[in-house]
């Protein structure tokens, strides 16, 4: 097969384009601050925070109003867009050549291996991030599974925790086959959780 003809002028409007969102996003240091922030899925939470980073006095409803405007120009688009709640926010193709021209800031595609609706439920709960964390920790430093117990004496030290909301944590990640039972205790038959492969991608993306 013969080599595929691009035709110029297509060329010439794509860049043109592309040149005109990365104007926009530089005009205005909150919008600015927020396009550079967003260089992986974030719910609108996560995303202020971060973005404060370049602009102090950004609010949260900030954060939402941008995401439409962003949103609006095909620059951003909520992975979880159902989602009443934790709506979880991510740059497009499109946006993420602006960021780039705009910021010289090179963010990668999404992972396709990802469950980004699984993401946002583990993100804006934070027992249920911390012990799906230190559960990862725990596995990679004494390698083996743990019980609930065991996760909350682990992530106590940086997060103090009752027992019971670990616990229902623990049976909402197995729920979700984010962990699993991998066996019990001799003595007292507790349960041993370890990750699944689900949740060491999700662990994968929060350590971004």
């Amino acid at each position: 097969m013969g080599e595929r003809f691009i035709n110029p002028a297509v060329v010439t409007k794509l860049m043109s384009l592309t040149n005109n969102n990365s104007d926009w996003l530089k005009r205005g240091k909150q919008r600015a601050a927020v396009a550079q922030a967003l260089k992986k899925p974030m719910t609108a939470s996560e995303l202020c925070a971060a973005a404060r980073e370049l602009a102090p006095c950004l609010q949260l409803r900030d954060v939402w109003f941008l995401m439409r405007q962003m949103a609006a120009r095909g620059l951003a688009a909520p992975l979880n867009e159902r989602s009443n709640s934790g709506r979880l926010y991510a740059l497009t193709d499109k946006g993420r050549k602006a960021v780039a021209v705009a910021f010289s800031v090179s963010i990668p595609a999404l992972p396709r291996t990802v469950d980004w609706r699984l993401y946002s439920w583990v993100v804006r709960a934070r027992i249920r991030r911390r012990v799906l964390l230190g559960l990862a920790r725990m596995e990679n430093q004494r390698l083996e599974p743990q019980t609930a117990s065991n996760i909350r004496k682990f992530i106590r030290s940086d997060y103090p925790v009752g027992l019971n909301p670990v616990t229902r944590a623990v049976r909402e990640l197995a729920d979700k086959k984010l962990i699993t039972c991998a066996g019990v205790t001799r003595l007292r038959d507790c349960k041993l959780y370890r990750l699944t492969r689900t949740g060491h991608a999700i662990v994968e993306q929060v350590q971004r």
